[in-house]
């Protein structure tokens, strides 16, 4: 007969593991769990399925709790890519499966070179919900923390937190929160030169997978998460962009210290050591106990049980350890995202205290000081005479030696009627301000939020007359000074910014400079900006000379920005194959022209070879009225190459 403690316990059919009946999947592989004696190891349902006649799935690249991950080759563009199916059993609420579309429509939308970029997000004929996205050939940073021995030196693990710190930074600024960061979350690739180059994966779909269970139901769901979830998260309420911060500084504290902060056999046990206790000094552990004192600290600061006294959001954590290195001198690994916290960290604001000690400062000698009468002078040829004093007499009261006369009625009344209509004049005039300031308060309003859309549509320069440099110069010509305008710039600029690196990791070249060019013009004190510019100008003028052979293959695209409908247009693409060389292989080369980025249909356009193996040119006519995306892909020596320039169609 099986003891109470058999009865309780959920097998693993895949690898055997027992664990608590109140766990849903397996910790170690992701498979559902069934009751004991029930295991029966079952055949992949998914391997050699296609989907959408386009994506075949190939292989298992990894497990977790919510899902499986597989290779996959999409046929179209020749590429492989990964393509995530979350567990039947989480895709059968309804309620899940419209909140799982909406938070992929979302994620689909972040372009940045630290996250994973997004390609389609769908529903199996099973009910399976299923994203494809950028094939990563790399290693997990859990993978990679274990192979350095539990541990990372401090330069490293820096330079690996700033890139995650970006990439979820990138997600508050749009209002989307992760809340499933963790080391299995971050995949470290190889990009040029740099060895660690982080990717973030699952944004929007962690936040839509945890929902609204309660503590029990999730408690087998989020096993693997229970280690770096936020107080909040374990408690069940709202979680923010400080939720993320709180399981960042986890994960910081881990590749210092080699250990969580808290550990226990179950996981309900570490979400109530989340909840109540105290964390460890992170340099009272001996791996640790060399980490400098302001670097600790930050740390421990964002692991805060209150998410109030946590930085506000990731880039804002970023900026203070980066200020703690400069402050320990310590020198960390620079991917190029790190200067711009550098940058930040150092900027001073005047204090609380310091604005109210200029106001509290007493009047000096000379404010109360009023000069004394002049003595009297006397002529030579004239009595004496004093300096007139400018105040006026002392009004006449009843009993003075000398009295005013009294007005007369008609004088009175005219008195009256002048007063009443100076009244009635400040009256109207005072309406007519009023009128006057909100109509002008209306239209700033209305002119910030079209300015806004602009932003969030991405029309940074185009189309002309509606895009967010134009808009914005003339909104602070009208309105100087102007804190949401100033505020839409630098963070039009930034978004820039972002894009044209991952444009510059994909192989674009002119793309990325032409980014950073118009981030540099649009906010000329966006350092970051500044900076990439003149590395990018130097990478263009050495691909253009011939004189760049090693690195990653690179592109450069030549095509109109603007033309009218049925109008002949001309895209020139150059290959430079970097390492490859000469005899490199040039694959799945296509040409596009989406009415959006996100759609799946688009026009393609012929390319014809120019010259030699590397130069193509495409001949089109213009579509109809419109913003477009003119998308070059292409694998040269199984490396992709990608580049993206805007059409806009106009009259």
């Amino acid at each position: 007969m099986a003891s109470a403690a058999t009865a309780q316990k959920r097998t693993c059919p895949r690898c055997g593991g027992a664990f608590d009946q109140d766990a849903a999947f397996c910790p170690r592989d992701g498979t559902k769990l069934q009751p004991e004696g029930d295991a029966v190891v079952p055949a992949d349902p998914y391997l050699g399925t296609v989907i959408g006649d386009d994506i075949e799935i190939r292989a298992v690249a990894g497990v977790g709790g919510m899902g499986r991950v597989y290779r996959a080759h999409q046929r179209r563009v020749d590429r492989d890519v990964a393509v995530k199916i979350l567990h039947r059993e989480l895709s059968s609420n309804t309620q899940l499966v419209q909140r799982f579309h909406r938070e992929a429509k979302i994620a689909s939308k972040l372009q940045h070179p630290h996250v994973v970029e997004m390609y389609l997000a769908g529903q199996l004929p099973d009910g399976a919900l299923y994203i494809v996205m950028e094939y990563l050939d790399g290693l997990s940073l859990a993978s990679a923390l274990a192979s350095a021995g539990g541990t990372m030196p401090l330069g490293r693990a820096i330079g690996i937190i700033l890139q995650i710190c970006d990439a979820v930074g990138e997600g508050h600024a749009r209002g989307i929160v992760h809340r499933d960061l963790k080391p299995e979350n971050v995949m470290l690739v190889r990009r040029a030169e740099i060895i660690d180059w982080a990717k973030v994966l699952d944004f929007g779909i962690a936040k839509v997978s945890l929902g609204e269970q309660s503590m029990e139901t999730a408690a087998g769901h989020i096993f693997g998460t229970a280690r770096y979830i936020s107080p909040e998260g374990a408690q069940g309420a709202i979680v923010g962009t400080p939720g993320d911060v709180y399981s960042i500084a986890t994960i910081f504290y881990q590749l210092l210290a080699g250990r969580t902060p808290f550990h226990a056999d179950q996981p309900v046990g570490m979400l109530i050591q989340h909840i109540h206790e105290t964390p460890p000094l992170l340099r009272s552990w001996p791996n640790a106990k060399d980490v400098p004192e302001p670097i600790a600290n930050v740390v421990m600061t964002n692991l805060a049980k209150d998410p109030a006294q946590r930085a506000p959001n990731a880039r804002a954590f970023a900026t203070a350890i980066a200020a703690a290195a400069s402050q320990a001198a310590i020198a960390y690994d620079n991917t190029g995202l790190a200067s711009r916290f550098a940058g930040s960290a150092g900027e001073s604001r005047p204090s609380a205290s310091g604005i109210a000690l200029a106001q509290a400062l007493e009047p000096t000698l000379d404010d109360s000081f009023k000069p004394p009468p002049m003595p009297a002078i006397t002529p030579a040829d004239g009595p004496a005479v004093t300096q007139s004093d400018p105040s006026p007499p002392p009004t006449a009261r009843t009993g003075s030696l000398v009295a005013t006369p009294e007005p007369s009625k008609d004088r009175k009344h005219s008195l009256v009627v002048v007063v009443l209509a100076f009244l009635l004049g400040i009256a109207i005039a005072v309406i007519v301000t009023q009128q006057i300031a909100k109509h002008g308060e209306e239209a700033h309003r209305s002119y910030v939020a079209k300015t806004r859309r602009a932003l969030a549509e991405s029309r940074y320069v185009t189309p002309p007359g509606n895009n967010v440099k134009e808009l914005v110069t003339a909104g602070l010509q009208r309105w100087p000074d102007d804190g949401d305008l100033a505020a839409i710039r630098s963070d039009a600029a930034h978004e820039m910014v972002t894009r044209s690196m991952a444009a510059r990791s994909a192989g674009d070249v002119g793309g990325a400079l032409a980014l950073v060019r118009d981030a540099a013009q649009l906010d000329p004190t966006d350092h970051s900006a500044r900076m990439l510019r003149g590395q990018y100008e130097d990478d263009l003028r050495a691909l253009e000379n011939g004189t760049m052979t090693t690195g990653s293959p690179r592109v450069l695209v030549t095509a109109p920005s603007m033309a009218k409908p049925s109008a002949p247009i001309t895209i020139d693409v150059r290959i430079l194959p970097g390492n490859s060389g000469p005899n490199a292989k040039v694959a799945a080369m296509t040409l596009t022209i989406f009415q959006n980025l996100r759609t799946t249909n688009g026009t393609v356009v012929a390319l014809v070879p120019v010259g030699d193996a590397f130069h193509f040119k495409a001949e089109a006519n213009a579509p109809a009225l419109g913003s477009y995306d003119v998308v070059f892909e292409a694998t040269v020596d199984g490396r992709a190459i990608r580049a993206e320039r805007d059409l806009d169609v106009l009259e």
